[in-house]
């Protein structure tokens, strides 16, 4: 269940009344630093990335899914991967409702705690790692998270882009289309379709985290 359902439960009626909802196209940016707008949104549909910018280059914190919360009053860049609708409400009724209903408080708190992750995650990755081993964790995580295992390998679904994927790990598309199909080519990871991917090595792809990260200390 996500959060909108969640909201449209009997024990929560009324939370939803004051949010409006808003359509947006695929790659328009609707939340800048310099705006100064102080919303609190829902995704209804599609997809939003969350970045920073600095000196000409954009840094992908995560991207959000339907039913995550998030801010506009944040030092991050919102940008919509997909024709996207928004549940919007002001900051200050967004704090007046959760008064009335304080349990609803750790959804916000997930989501903001899993983009402080990634950006801890991102600082880290960009100091000690170089693109590859970033890439082989975005895979591990992705399939790891959300794939289920097959008698071929750990099968999961992944429609980001290799664009989305590049601004995720910190790196250029053509560094990460190579980067993927060199683990391609050695048989860790072959595609099943468009959108599906399959780990076939597993165990290789963990190892090759290990030695890496063994390499940096």
């Amino acid at each position: 269940m996500n959060t909108i359902e969640k909201l449209r439960e009997p024990q929560y009626e009324g939370f939803l009344d004051e949010f409006r909802c808003k359509s947006f196209s695929k790659g328009q940016l609707f939340s800048i630093p310099s705006m100064g707008n102080n919303e609190v949104f829902i995704v209804h549909s599609g997809r939003v990335r969350v970045y920073l910018s600095y000196e000409g280059r954009e840094f992908t914190l995560c991207f959000l899914e339907p039913g995550d919360i998030f801010s506009t009053h944040t030092r991050a860049f919102l940008e919509t991967c997909k024709d996207s609708t928004l549940m919007l409400v002001g900051a200050e009724i967004f704090r007046d409702k959760i008064a009335k209903f304080p349990e609803l408080s750790i959804v916000m708190t997930g989501i903001l705690g899993e983009a402080l992750g990634s950006t801890l995650d991102l600082i880290e990755g960009l100091i000690f790692h170089d693109a590859r081993y970033r890439l082989i964790e975005f895979v591990l995580s992705w399939g790891q998270t959300s794939g289920e295992q097959t008698a071929e390998g750990l099968r999961f679904e992944c429609d980001l882009s290799m664009e989305d994927i590049s601004l995720l790990i910190g790196t250029t598309r053509q560094t990460t289309s190579s980067l993927m199909n060199n683990l391609i080519r050695n048989g860790y990871l072959y595609r099943d379709g468009r959108k599906n991917f399959i780990i076939s090595r597993l165990d290789d792809l963990k190892s090759l985290l290990d030695s890496r990260s063994n390499r940096t200390k």
